[in-house]
């Protein structure tokens, strides 16, 4: 991966916030700025205590599933240590991570760490995702700390800890920080970025160009302008910063798919021990595209960035003609497209296997694109790519396309008279050397192109 976006683009403002009267908690071996919140300990009915750590594991899942998490909480509270394990206490941080609770998933860990339980990947990964979901002003330092600790406890991070910590910076919305950790990760080896660290950046990204162009739209500006009653005075220079700003997170995103793409490639032609292969998902792909859809009407140049993708991972038809909407003869070997690469070289990795690579939003997001400029044999030649390469995939979702497909043949189908064929044709040449050459030779063929638009246009009339 090459040395991506350094320095760091400033997409982000960040904001001021006053944090007072913050109280410190030692939560296990560090110490950080939230509330205590001791875990319960009753419940609300009588349980059986169980006297096993797996049997206590179940009975957790059991009632946390009922709704009744402080009961599954007080259960293991309940229960005496040799009953318990680092699987339980796991299950309860992570249990309180998903609803956001940071201080208690927290003192879980302190609880944890107080029974002699040594933290795992896992605790940590579910200690992140309670930073990412929490709503407490300090979770990102918390998070930043918490990363710093696994070192400290002789935890090996994994790539998953790593895009937690990104997940905790996309939800506070601090591009820099997630463009940094982004920048220093290797490019071989278990922390190398996975499909899940690109799609965490993307989406970022993709958000943030949302918030370029809503601003440059000026809607929320008019918005406040009009509920205070003041008179919204443009502004050209401005007006062209936030131009700039849109252009400039737009191709921040296709720099980040350039490097994804890149990536992959280099993973499958030159395999590294250690380091796992990556694969392509119809989400990532749809991101793009999204962001192409939404910049489209800016800069239709940016826009039509998103064919070179698709023609990256499906594939465009190159047997489907340009000008009679037939089948026509290719003298260039067609470029396998990445999606199949992956597919051929992972066929023992399950994992990779299960990675959805078409959905319906793609189909829809490359056939609106293509619609919306015009590009319908472009069209055409992804649709005859996903059924010559992706027939599985392509099987349940064909029908929920049928009909823009034949309203898209139609249209090709139409004939284009061959007057306007020819005329455009010699006319375009012919005025192509007319312009370029001041040679005398050439300006006695003006007669000519005269005499065919005449006569063609006569007939076609």
């Amino acid at each position: 991966m090459s040395a991506l976006l350094r320095p760091v683009i400033r997409l982000a403002c960040s904001r001021g916030i006053n944090v007072q009267s913050v109280r410190f908690a030692h939560v296990g071996d560090f110490a950080v700025g939230v509330k205590r919140r001791a875990l319960p300990t009753t419940t609300s009915i009588a349980y059986t205590i169980p006297t096993d750590a797996y049997l206590l594991a179940k009975k957790f899942q059991e009632v946390a599933r009922q709704g009744k998490l402080d009961d599954a909480v007080a259960i293991v509270m309940q229960t005496k240590t040799r009953s318990q394990s680092v699987v339980v206490w796991n299950l309860v941080i992570d249990a309180y991570a998903k609803e956001g609770r940071l201080s208690r998933a927290l003192r879980g860990y302190s609880e944890m760490r107080r029974r002699g339980f040594m933290p795992t990947p896992t605790t940590f990964t579910a200690l992140l995702k309670a930073c990412a979901l929490s709503d407490s002003v300090r979770s990102k330092e918390v998070a930043d700390e918490l990363f710093r600790l696994m070192e400290k406890q002789g935890v090996d991070p994994s790539i998953i800890n790593a895009n937690s910590l990104m997940s905790v910076y996309q939800r506070k919305h601090d591009m820099e920080a997630m463009l940094e950790r982004f920048n220093n990760m290797p490019e071989d080896g278990p922390m190398a970025p996975s499909l899940a660290t690109y799609t965490i950046l993307m989406s970022s990204l993709r958000r943030e160009l949302l918030a370029r162009l809503d601003e440059l739209s000026g809607k929320a500006e008019a918005a406040a302008a009009k509920a205070e009653g003041r008179v919204l005075i443009s502004n050209s220079s401005r007006t062209a910063r936030l131009k700039e700003n849109v252009h400039r997170t737009f191709d921040a995103l296709l720099q980040v798919w350039t490097s994804f793409v890149e990536d992959v490639d280099r993973r499958l032609s030159h395999p590294v021990g250690g380091t796992a292969l990556l694969s392509v998902d119809a989400h990532i792909v749809n991101i793009v595209l999204k962001a192409c859809h939404a910049v489209y009407r800016e800069n239709r140049a940016l826009g039509r960035r998103g064919f070179k993708v698709i023609e990256k991972v499906y594939g465009l038809d190159q047997t489907f003609g340009p000008l009679l909407s037939k089948p026509m003869i290719s003298t260039r070997e067609p470029a396998v497209p990445l999606a199949v690469r992956i597919r051929q070289q992972s066929s023992g990795a399950n994992d990779l296997n299960r990675t959805p690579v078409l959905d319906d939003d793609t189909i829809n997001l490359t056939l609106d694109l293509c619609t919306r400029d015009e590009e319908y044999t472009k069209a055409i030649r992804f649709w005859r790519s996903l059924e010559a390469y992706f027939a599985e995939e392509l099987q349940p979702l064909k029908k929920n396309h049928t009909e823009k497909i034949e309203a898209l043949y139609a249209r090709l189908n139409q004939p284009r008279p061959r007057a306007d064929i020819l005329v455009g044709v010699l006319g375009g040449a012919l005025g192509y050397f007319m312009h370029e050459s001041k040679r005398p030779g050439l300006q006695a063929q003006r007669p000519l192109l005269g005499l065919l638009r005449r006569r063609f246009g006569s007939a076609q009339q």
